[in-house]
């Protein structure tokens, strides 16, 4: 079982982008006729950024060999749909202007970070050799 920033991990990747997809479908759900194709597209692809996401957390709770390989492709995703969604969206979207910028870099770093985690911690590697 992880445990410290390894389990921290796990659980922003298991519930994050799953909640996030959930009250973007209750939110859209009524309005999608009207929206049309490109908020299907939207919408599938932040659905499938989720289900990435689910498979990298349990990918690394289970400590399998491609569990870096699977979050990092989450996170990568993760950081990918909400730029997309705060400056590109057809969904309905609660900010405001001016805070664009400072919530994308927010994004992009909390990606980065533990991106940068992923690839530095011997926590992960030691798991995933672990495993094999």
């Amino acid at each position: 079982m992880p445990r410290g920033w390894l389990l921290l991990l796990c659980l922003v990747l298991f519930v994050w982008p799953p909640l996030s997809f959930a009250g973007e479908v209750a939110s859209t759900l009524t309005t999608l006729e009207m929206r049309g194709a490109p908020a299907v597209i939207e919408l599938l692809a932040h659905g499938l950024v989720a289900a990435v996401s689910v498979a990298g957390a349990s990918a690394l709770w289970s400590a399998s060999p491609g569990g870096r390989v699977l979050a990092g492709v989450a996170l990568i995703g993760m950081g990918l749909t909400q730029v997309q969604s705060l400056y590109w969206s057809v969904l309905p979207r609660n900010t405001y202007p001016g805070d664009k910028l400072p919530r994308a870099i927010v994004v992009v770093l909390h990606s980065v970070v533990w991106l940068a985690y992923l690839r530095r911690s011997r926590t992960v590697k030691e798991a995933a050799q672990l495993s094999r």
